[in-house]
């Protein structure tokens, strides 16, 4: 085995990519560089890499304790921390994979750690019990503490190879069944090292904002750690935009991660929340082009550029950088990365000219060892093709190539979206509702809000009038948690007597769809009500798009999502003239609740005011 001593000079500079890297060898090659540089910070905190060195040491040792060793799976089940970044990279040091786990699915856990056949579980003190209920059985569980130091150097297992398993991220299937995406070491390393999308260089302070369970969230981490910059943790599940703006001034972070939801919110709502920033990657789905003109307008500092990436291949495939050369129209995705290789197929699987629309293939260092025990899923998604060598992921994505490499998204192949950057399968949604026995049928469709966030709509005809009951929002949404990842929920549910049908008699989708057609638009802020409760209904109706309000139902239950909570948040604080936690909003979801909640906070803070000018007259009398 190896310790920091030994692993060569040849990964100091930091625009190298080498095929033989692997992920441990990079980051102790920035340990030992940058021994007392910040790594990461987190809550006012900073650990250098030394500090960070020593955690993931203190991890590994107990893994190893526990029989933990190449080739084994490590689940994961914690919101972000520093505690996360040290187990992954103990994991891997190990030569093992590590597989995270969203604490807010809940149940859904218990079948991918099934799935994934992991060995331990590492979780948050706090989440011991819920990973208790989720690991498999035989499977140890062992808390993770940010205290531990190792008392030896880091342990590199020496036979870790490029192509050794990394991470599993797992993504909704069309049956219902999710898809456990196995990414290698290389694919890691490629996405950070040697690249010329963005400058990744140890100067940059990166945020870590993307959930645990998201691919996002490698590439915010490893572009910090592998490249010797400093990566700034957002530990809030839900930030309201106020702690995004303070977390990104107070640690003067240069670089971020925006899924195009929020993205979209923070144009609408304030985009100085961006301000500080030298770069930012709107990304995870398509961009609204009013809500890009104005964030350039607003910010024309800042570095935008639109990513563009299946989990099967690590994160980013392509890149476009929105500058003076965008013409105004649909965001292109942009150029390959380095050391990919795109291919834009005709329907003979052979390769198009520019200009025609095709499905993209994408090779080279960044594509997935394929799916975890499915080889046929993986027999059928990676695929040889004529004239080419190496193995190709078919994305689905069709999309079109300029003569000037620049490639244009045109859709997709199947019903896959994706909402808040994170990949769902209308038929599994679909096919998980057709499942309960109160439901005759039922269509999912993707909606989109007037401010560019996408949804799913789920239509719904009862089995009949007496299980009509048994369609309520919270009794579908409940059941639905229990084999669906949260992203995948239907934020509208609404029932139908019956479905229109098609010329060839299957169900209309598109004539549904058009029911909920909006315009994308930037919306202009409406006048201030007095009245508290007036205000919080016309905020959720702009939101939400609604014209009436059922005045006892939550927010959930008209089809909010959290993301949407943010620009609540933002819009109330705003009118109101009243600074209140976003947490607020979540523990009084219902209009009358937070009118309740709201107004107590009014009255303690006139209190405070009136007590503080009393002050200030007494000493004006002294």
């Amino acid at each position: 085995m190896s310790t920091f001593g030994l692993v060569g000079h040849r990964v100091s500079d930091h625009s190298v990519f080498l095929k033989e890297f692997t992920v441990p060898e990079l980051f102790i090659s920035q340990v030992q560089q940058r021994g007392t540089k910040v790594a990461v910070i987190q809550d006012g905190r900073d650990w250098t890499y030394a500090d960070l060195a020593g955690l993931v040491g203190a991890i590994a040792q107990t893994l190893r304790q526990s029989g933990v060793s190449r080739g084994d799976r490590v689940g994961i089940l914690s919101g972000r921390c520093v505690t996360v970044v040290a187990a992954q990279l103990a994991v891997l040091t190990l030569g093992a994979a590590f597989v995270p786990l969203d604490p807010k699915v809940g149940q859904a856990n218990s079948a991918v750690a099934d799935t994934a056949k992991i060995k331990v579980l590492l979780c948050a003190p706090s989440l011991r019990e819920q990973a208790t209920s989720t690991a498999p059985a035989g499977c140890g569980v062992i808390a993770l503490d940010p205290s531990l130091r190792s008392s030896t150097d880091l342990v590199v297992e020496p036979a870790i190879r490029p192509d050794d398993l990394a991470y599993v991220i797992f993504t909704s299937g069309s049956t219902g069944t999710p898809k456990g995406v196995m990414v290698a070491h290389r694919g890691v390393c490629r996405l950070v090292r040697g690249q010329t999308y963005a400058d990744l260089g140890p100067d940059q302070v990166m945020l870590n904002m993307s959930a645990v369970g998201f691919d996002a969230s490698i590439g915010e981490i490893y572009s910090a750690v592998l490249n010797g910059g400093t990566l700034v943790i957002l530990p809030d599940a839900v930030p309201s935009l106020d702690r995004i703006a303070q977390v990104i001034s107070e640690h003067n972070v240069t670089i971020a991660y925006i899924t195009a939801g929020l993205f979209h919110i923070i144009a609408d709502q304030n985009p100085q929340v961006l301000l500080p920033l030298q770069q930012v990657f709107p990304c995870g789905d398509v961009l609204s082009q009013p809500h890009v003109q104005k964030m350039r307008a607003a910010l024309p500092h800042l570095r935008m550029i639109n990513g563009y990436g299946p989990t099967e291949n690590t994160v980013f495939t392509c890149c476009f950088e929105i500058d003076e050369s965008w013409d105004g129209g649909p965001v292109p995705i942009g150029r390959g990365l380095a050391h990919d290789r795109l291919i834009v197929l005709d329907d003979e699987m052979l390769a198009a000219t520019d200009g025609t629309i095709g499905q993209l293939a994408v090779g080279g260092s960044g594509i997935a060892l394929g799916y975890l025990g499915r080889p046929d899923l993986t027999a059928k998604s990676f695929v040889s093709l004529p004239d080419q060598d190496g193995l190709f992921y078919l994305t689905g994505d069709l999309v079109a190539r300029d003569a000037d490499g620049v490639v244009r998204f045109h859709g997709r192949l199947d019903r896959q979206i994706k909402i808040n950057g994170q990949r769902v399968e209308l038929d599994a949604i679909e096919h998980a509702l057709r499942e309960d026995r109160a439901v005759k049928d039922a269509v999912a469709i993707a909606t989109t809000n007037p401010d560019g966030t996408k949804q799913v709509t789920a239509l719904i005809v009862p089995t009949d009038e007496n299980h009509r009951a048994g369609c309520s929002v919270d009794i579908i949404k409940d059941r639905l948690r229990k084999n669906l990842p949260e992203a995948a929920i239907p934020s509208r549910i609404e029932l139908r007597p019956e479905f229109p049908l098609s010329g060839s008699g299957k169900v209309d989708r598109k004539q549904l769809a058009k029911e909920f057609d909006v315009e994308v638009k930037l919306k202009p802020k409406a006048a201030t009500p007095s009245d508290l409760g007036t205000t919080i209904q016309d905020v959720w109706k702009e939101v939400l798009n609604r014209e009436g309000l059922d005045i006892g139902a939550t927010f959930f239950d008209l089809g909010g999502t959290s993301l949407q909570m943010i620009a609540v948040h933002t819009a109330l604080q705003e009118r109101l003239d009243m600074k209140f936690d976003i947490a607020k909003l979540f523990q009084a979801p219902r209009v009358q609740d937070l009118v309740a909640l709201l107004s107590q906070q009014d009255s303690t803070q006139d209190r405070v005011a009136l007590q503080r000018a009393r002050m200030l007259k007494r000493r004006g009398r002294q």
